[in-house]
């Protein structure tokens, strides 16, 4: 089957619409009209349904289960170039989250340098969510992951490196014998990571659930400057406690109330294939 009709069918089922799908391609509309009917005679099946409004459709049964495998093929025929990119140059490009990164490689390090393996690494730096789509995309080959669901894609595998918990921390000089339930937690000054983390995002389910809001006073996407604020007894914070093992001036606040574990992940894309140098990373990250 001809790779442009899939491409035609994709954008088809975005736009709902033969006209604005043509336009987008650059070519007449009857070129949309015969690819879509050589879809449908290749597989026997209606794949649209026409709207009675401006040329416009919906989906049949048959066509959403086709795009799903189209969906896997444009992908896969965009990974292509990307894999050969990937073995035509020297340095193996990773995903380092900051919090996941500090924990781990300490972990590593050694190996790592004993197989001189450490220059053979591009590190990039960035939040999981942002990571975990790069790593889809092909953007980058393998990379640390911290969540609290794990990976359901397919094409996808992974290790599971640590379960980790979420915290509530102060400083070591706070007075915190008061803080007996979640309302008087959340009387307290917090210091809070950036809205696009996964601590925040855990945060905001809680103060949903229990119909509490926090006293945010700052806010930062430095896990290490939140870390010397709550030292300096400036607020409290919510983190996993990945982000704190082996930090002095730090106790936990011990609250009655379930909270998601904190999964540390090392992921790649489940069909790639590597070199020696590869072979060597993965089986150091695999094995933590």
């Amino acid at each position: 089957m001809n790779l442009k009709d899939y491409q035609y069918f994709k954008k088809l089922s975005e736009l709902k619409n033969f006209s604005d799908t043509a336009n987008f391609f650059g070519v007449s509309q009857p070129t949309i009209t015969y690819s879509l009917k050589r879809l449908e005679d290749s597989y026997g099946l209606s794949l649209v349904k026409r709207k009675s409004y401006a040329n416009s459709l919906s989906l049949t049964y048959a066509g959403e289960q086709l795009l799903t495998h189209i969906d896997r093929i444009l992908r896969e025929n965009d990974l292509i170039s990307v894999d050969m990119d990937r073995i035509k140059r020297e340095k193996i490009v990773m995903g380092w989250p900051p919090i996941i990164t500090n924990y781990v490689i300490p972990k590593v390090f050694e190996p790592l340098r004993d197989e001189d393996l450490l220059k053979s690494i591009e590190p990039i730096s960035d939040g999981s969510k942002e990571l975990l789509e790069k790593l889809v995309n092909g953007e980058i080959d393998l990379s640390f992951l911290g969540t609290t669901v794990l990976p359901q894609e397919n094409h996808l595998d992974y290790q599971l490196i640590k379960e980790h918990h979420f915290k509530f921390i102060a400083s070591k000089n706070r007075d915190i014998s008061h803080i007996t339930s979640i309302a008087d937690l959340f009387k307290e000054d917090f210091i809070s990571l950036s809205e696009s983390s996964v601590h925040s995002q855990v945060l905001r389910h809680i103060t949903e659930h229990y119909n509490v809001t926090p006293k945010t006073m700052f806010q930062t996407d430095d896990y290490k400057l939140m870390l010397n604020l709550v030292r300096a007894d400036k607020g409290i914070s919510f983190v996993a406690e990945t982000a704190f093992q082996d930090v002095p001036g730090i106790q936990v606040i011990d609250i009655d109330i379930q909270l998601p574990s904190f999964f540390i992940l090392f992921v790649y894309r489940h069909n790639m294939v590597g070199n020696e140098t590869l072979a060597k990373l993965m089986h150091i990250f695999k094995n933590i």
